[in-house]
């Protein structure tokens, strides 16, 4: 039996995943901000959105010492086990095989403790290279057939006690939140949309894009006749301008807005659909630096309102005399929403 290995593990939004077979899935985000579990899964959360980390895994028979030097996050959680085949892989990927089992005991229950370094060098970035390092020490708390019983795991009716392994699971599909992939697992969602964001922004092609630029793979709707078209998971406002710098204007609203703004010269409004959760302008330049991302509160379907203008003549500013006003609010939230 293997007791520890290490391997290059590709993760997607930032994710990775203990699992088994079966259908129990671990809650979408962590309190502590890096590793959480249910009966029959564990997910751990990375720096990076997509791409490699490496991993160390090793397998010990008692608690370990106090936590190692060199790491900058330590977590610990317990993990539980139906089959005794948990094992460590990326989110949608392959366990790695030099990776070894993580209850190589048997089903029961075990302790989980994650080491990291350096999920903030590139927080929400891509690495084809690992900077992020792991360590996963795992050890039995609770194995053996009494354990095995206890779970309702094959010998439960040997021993006279009741089949508990279905309730287990369903307790833990109702407290798995199943938040939509690609939001920091991190950070807690705020309560008030963010504050409006103003800049500039590089249109090309009459086009101001606006899609996931870390999965920028998603088919681009055609140049609209209007303002405004979309398709899943990429939406494009029409500029006057073939190619140059126009302004922007970002707002969020909980709901879709009752009242007119004034000032503009065109408005046209659609919904669209991002199945990550990760919707930007990727050529905008925000007047105070901070990233803008339209769908802050994750995956689902949204109203999107577009205001248009251009000042004609002379200017007092700098500022770019085309400018566009988009106002965002979410329609149905969570994965379930965006795919159906």
């Amino acid at each position: 039996m293997r007791t520890s290995g290490r391997a290059d593990v590709h993760v997607a939004y930032h994710q990775m995943v203990v699992q088994e077979q079966g259908d129990a899935h671990a809650p979408g985000r962590a309190l502590n901000g890096l590793v959480t579990s249910a009966p029959g899964a564990g997910r751990i959360f990375t720096g990076i959105h997509t791409g490699v980390v490496d991993v160390t895994v090793r397998l010990t028979d008692a608690p370990p010492g106090p936590a190692a030097d060199g790491w900058e996050e330590t977590e610990q959680v317990e993990l539980v086990s139906f089959t005794g085949e948990m094992r460590l892989a990326g989110l949608m990927g392959d366990a790695p095989e030099e990776l070894p089992v993580l209850t190589a005991h048997g089903p029961g229950r075990y302790g989980l403790r994650v080491h990291a370094r350096g999920r903030g060098i590139d927080y929400d970035g891509t690495a084809d290279v690992p900077f992020e390092f792991y360590l996963l020490t795992v050890w039995p708390i609770d194995v053996g057939p009494e354990a095995r019983a206890r779970l309702g795991v094959g010998v439960a009716e040997e021993l006279g006690l009741p089949d508990r392994s279905r309730e287990i699971r369903e307790w833990a599909q109702r407290h798995a939140v199943l938040h939509e992939p690609g939001r920091p697992a991190r950070q807690e969602r705020p309560l008030l949309p963010p504050v409006p964001v103003r800049g500039v922004a590089q249109t090309v092609g009459h086009r101001l894009r606006i899609v996931n630029p870390y999965q920028d793979t998603a088919p681009a709707p055609d140049l609209p006749s209007g303002l405004v078209a979309a398709a899943p998971d990429s939406v494009v406002v029409r500029t006057l301008k073939e190619r140059g710098r126009v302004g922007v204007h970002l707002r969020w609203e909980p709901a879709a807005p009752r009242l007119a703004v004034m000032g503009w010269e065109e408005t046209a409004e659609i919904e669209f659909v991002t199945t990550t959760g990760v919707m930007r302008l990727p050529g905008l330049w925000p007047d105070d630096d901070r990233p803008a991302d339209l769908t802050y509160q994750g995956a689902g379907r949204y109203g999107l309102r577009v205001h248009g203008r251009a000042q004609r003549g002379e200017r007092l500013s700098n500022r770019p005399g085309e400018s566009y006003l988009l106002i965002v609010w979410p329609v149905a939230l969570g994965a379930a929403a965006a795919l159906g």
